[in-house]
């Protein structure tokens, strides 16, 4: 499935869309090592302090990028997102350029009523942000496309990061290795 924005590009913008499309996964080496860093942003997260989230979002971040072999991307936390057309930022990756570094921007607080963020949505949105990082670095893209496969990758990266809770009537009629829980070190 293309988006409709994808007719407006040109052929090499269209050939790197198709690539990106095709990608539908990255494969983190060691999930369960980062399980502890995403338990720390989210406790971070709670406790509504900018500086302990970002020291945590960005632990989290380097330790991915070094299991994945790409250079580190800087991340910057800020506390309410700002207003937009047609809603909210809530998170913006700036491409390195000459001379300057790679970074991630997230915001922790909504803009209507200044609440920190739930924080799957938080993680959703910084993992996101570094999805745009690894097109470039990881995939090798010249671009980095809103494409199915992007929102695919995306969604790969948080499955490893979190366990999801499954149904308990599921739960109650299968084994736990049946349960295809995400490696957490709990079972």
């Amino acid at each position: 499935m293309k988006f409709e924005y994808y007719n407006r590009l040109s052929a090499k913008q269209k050939a790197t869309y198709r690539k990106s499309d095709a990608v539908d996964a990255v494969a983190v080496p060691d999930s369960v090592a980062l399980v502890p860093l995403v338990g720390e942003l989210e406790a971070a997260l709670s406790t509504g302090k900018r500086r302990a989230t970002a020291k945590a979002a960005s632990s989290l971040l380097l330790a991915l990028c070094q299991q994945l072999g790409v250079p580190a991307v800087r991340v910057t936390v800020r506390t309410v997102r700002p207003e937009i057309p047609g809603g909210e930022l809530h998170g913006l990756y700036t491409f390195a350029e000459k001379g300057t570094d790679p970074t991630i921007e997230v915001w922790m607080k909504t803009a209507a009523h200044e609440r920190v963020v739930r924080f799957r949505t938080f993680l959703r949105t910084l993992l996101h942000e570094l999805m745009h990082h690894l097109d470039v670095t990881l995939l090798d893209l010249d671009d980095s496309f809103h494409t199915e496969g992007f929102f695919k990758r995306e969604s790969s990266l948080v499955r490893q990061l979190v366990a999801r809770p499954l149904a308990k009537k599921k739960a109650k009629t299968r084994k736990p290795e049946q349960l295809g829980l995400f490696q957490t070190g709990k079972l």
